[in-house]
């Protein structure tokens, strides 16, 4: 199944590529690098309330991180680690992501099953609809996130991208194939509602 992902993957990443390939393929002039300062250390979690706390001073996100009282994470938040025109292979974790990697989230998005089957027991949960070709937003490994089912579902319905919400252990686990990177996170023991109705 992941193959099936590095695939689709793969495509969006060359159809990128291609359409976002500067006009001239000259390469500037190196600019002087000045020396770089020690990387600063993340924000501190801080804790708000009994339920909410905050990420590197800017996500707040509540839930206690179990599996019957998930954090309730968002998609800016997952986002966050991404800097543009940065190479392909540096991969930069915030602590505060880091530090979530094994807790029980929820997230709603964009829910797209493995094609041509009855019933499956993954998924790809995506901040933007895409229809695995070419109608709307291809994902990036950022905005998109593999979800393993504790129990399949099964694939009916004329349009099976829906929009719904998943629960599980979320992983926080670069996955490369070569100098790309495809995926970031996934969800293990997953749940999900508004699918296959």
């Amino acid at each position: 199944m992941r193959w099936f992902w590095i695939i689709i993957a793969l495509v969006g990443a060359a159809t990128t590529a291609v359409l976002l390939r500067p006009t001239i393929d000259a390469p500037a002039p190196a600019a002087p690098q000045a020396p770089s300062a020690p990387p600063t250390p993340p924000a501190p979690i801080t804790r708000l309330d009994s339920r909410t706390i905050r990420l590197d001073d800017t996500f707040d996100i509540t839930g206690a991180g179990s599996p019957i009282d998930p954090f309730l994470i968002n998609w800016p938040l997952l986002i966050s680690p991404q800097v543009k025109d940065a190479p392909m292979d540096a991969v930069e974790i915030p602590a505060s992501i880091r530090q979530l990697d094994g807790a029980s989230v929820q997230i709603s998005g964009y829910l797209a099953p493995p094609v041509a089957v009855d019933e499956t027991g993954e998924l790809l949960v995506m901040r933007n609809r895409w229809d695995g070709c070419c109608i709307g937003t291809p994902p990036t490994p950022y905005d998109c996130i593999e979800v393993t089912l504790t129990e399949k579902v099964p694939v009916r319905g004329k349009h099976l991208i829906q929009f719904g919400t998943v629960r599980g252990r979320l992983r926080v686990e670069p996955f490369m194939a070569g100098k790309f990177l495809l995926g970031l996170y996934r969800i293990e023991d997953g749940e999900v509602e508004g699918f296959g109705n």
